[in-house]
């Protein structure tokens, strides 16, 4: 009887599950492969495993809820996931249904070999998780965030259960299993494996077709016919070019690939050119034919463009029209002729004197001005901010309170307070215990707080590892969103020290250094959720929902 661990290799790709089960035989493990969950599951009905190693992104039905059934069933399964599509996302959700590792690919046989002997020898232990947190991952696939049964009411299990990761329904399509005379190594029919019955020696020792070398070859001996081509420093085709160019200007080819031609055959084309009747360069039409269809108005009108150019012209005399002043002018009429000072000057004194009106009236008055370095009108801004506001302006335009008006202001803050009843304060306390936000970015830290404070949560903040564990200390949270590096903190200490003191708080981490790596770890630590910087406010208010939810 065999004592060497069973693992159970899952992905459509077939040549990648070849891959994986040549790697891990070499350290005498016992690999059965499967191309699909569906295929998996049949499998391990029949026998058990000691390790699922599955892809993510599969038809029909995905890595991860593969991995909820197969944990659901047969718990003591371990897992790990590989994906060629690998996310923060997939990764925190995949170490929270149970997988021990997430693996990328492209990976290198050690790193297979590792992660394995990792998850088999107990070195990796699974994320603590309720059953309400791993059915809450309810997905039909990686990139498609709908509910399986909610798109079944309305489509049909039929479609659901097609969907793919395209969002389209995968279509079956049945190939006959083996070919006659197929070989792998060359991935295509050959003569010498019908007649061998199996791939030849030269491809079985070297891992590469000698048949579709030598094809390659054949095709290299191709030899050219020279008495074809332009010339042998320009080895074209002479038909195929003068087909799209003309004989004229390959005659007219220089040995740098130009054309370039003799002044007689310029003139020629000139001449030629002009018998034609163009109606310019960069119009290449016959005047006479486009006067048939658009007239002779349009054609005498084209220009370089190809649009008409439109004329535009007005009455040769306008009455009392000065043309010093360029416009109608009173004196002009009454006079018959331009004003002496005009003449003289040859400038419009009209014009003159209505330039001045402007000028004076676009004086400003500063009278009303706050000051002079701040030309802002004192009652409009006074409407908006008030009147405490605009007079403790100082000039850089920050308000500065004086210290007395400032103990005056607290004071009837106090007084407001102590006279506020008690059921009012309980009326608007909040349903959850409370949010801790850890940022060391004094801006991020405020803006979750002023998010989820228009949800009526209460949220805490802290700034450094010290001011954290001062209120971990002091009270209980019912969610943490921690930053992933903050100054004095090493790797995710901070996280292990806030699941010891609050071990019922859910955490979401939050971080501008988002890997795979990190993701994974802090999965498996306990962070329920994994946000990278930046994030919407929509975002961060939809993982503390669902964290509360997993919490309820």
């Amino acid at each position: 009887m065999s004592t060497q661990p069973k693992i159970m290799v899952v992905d459509d790709e077939v040549g990648i599950c070849k891959n994986v089960e040549k790697i891990l035989k070499k350290s005498n493990y016992e690999i059965t492969r499967a191309s699909s969950a569906k295929e998996a599951l049949a499998l391990m009905a029949e026998e058990s495993f000691s390790l699922l190693i599955s892809d993510i992104v599969m038809p029909e039905m995905n890595g991860l809820e593969l991995l909820k059934m197969v944990k659901k069933e047969w718990p003591v399964t371990r897992a790990v996931m590989m994906t060629a599509y690998a996310s923060t996302d997939t990764a925190v959700k995949a170490i929270r249904m149970g997988a021990l590792d997430y693996i990328p690919k492209p990976f290198t046989p050690d790193e297979l070999r590792a992660t394995v002997e990792n998850a088999l020898s107990g070195k990796l232990v699974e994320a603590r998780i309720s059953e309400k947190e791993r059915d809450s991952i309810n997905i039909i696939d990686v990139d498609i965030p709908f509910d399986s049964d909610e798109v079944t009411k309305v489509t049909g299990k039929g479609y659901a259960d097609t969907l793919g990761p395209s969002d389209m329904p995968v279509v079956e399509v049945k190939m006959p299993d083996n070919l006659e005379g197929f070989c792998e190594v060359g991935n295509m029919v050959c003569d010498i494996f019908k007649k061998l019955g199996a791939t030849c020696k030269a491809g079985t020792k070297t891992a590469a077709c000698p048949q579709l070398a030598k094809k390659k070859k054949r095709a290299k001996r191709k030899t050219v016919d020279t008495k074809k081509l332009i010339g042998i420093d320009q080895p074209f085709d002479y038909d195929e070019v003068a087909a799209v160019s003309g004989p004229e200007y390959i005659h007219n080819l220089r040995s740098d690939g130009v054309s370039i031609p003799y002044y007689e055959d310029l003139k020629a084309n000139l001449a030629r050119l002009a018998e034609r009747n163009k109606i310019d360069v960069d119009v290449p039409f016959d005047a006479d034919e486009v006067a048939q269809v658009t007239g002779k108005a349009y054609v005498d009108h084209a220009t370089r463009t190809d649009i008409p150019t439109v004329e535009i012209t007005v009455s040769e005399s306008v009455e009392g029209f000065c043309e010093v002043g360029d416009m109608v002018c009173d004196i002009f009429k009454k006079l018959g002729a331009t004003c002496k000072a005009g003449t003289k000057t040859a400038a419009c004194p009209q014009l003159a004197k209505k330039k001045r009106a402007a000028a004076k009236k676009a004086v400003a008055d500063t009278a009303p001005l706050i000051a002079p370095d701040m030309p802002f009108n004192y009652d409009e801004v006074v409407l908006v901010t008030g009147r405490d506001y605009v007079d403790q302006l100082i000039y850089d335009g920050t308000v500065q309170m004086p210290y007395e008006t400032l103990k005056i202001n607290m004071q009837k803050m106090a007084a407001a307070e102590a006279q506020e009843v008690t059921p009012r304060r309980v009326a608007q306390a909040p349903a959850h215990p409370g949010i801790l936000v850890v940022d060391d970015e004094v801006a991020v830290n405020n803006n979750i707080r002023k998010i989820l404070a228009k949800k009526g949560y209460q949220v805490d903040q802290a700034v450094s590892k010290d001011e954290a564990m001062e209120c971990l200390g002091a009270k209980s949270y019912s969610l943490v969103l921690l930053d992933l590096r903050i100054p004095g903190v090493k790797g995710l200490e901070l996280l292990e020290a806030v699941v010891e003191k609050n071990p019922d708080a859910k955490v979401i981490m939050i971080t501008g250094y988002a890997s795979i790596e990190t993701a994974v770890e802090a999965a498996r630590m306990g962070a329920v959720g994994y946000l990278p910087k930046p994030f919407t406010p929509d975002e961060i208010r939809n993982a503390t929902e669902l964290a509360f939810q997993i919490a309820a």
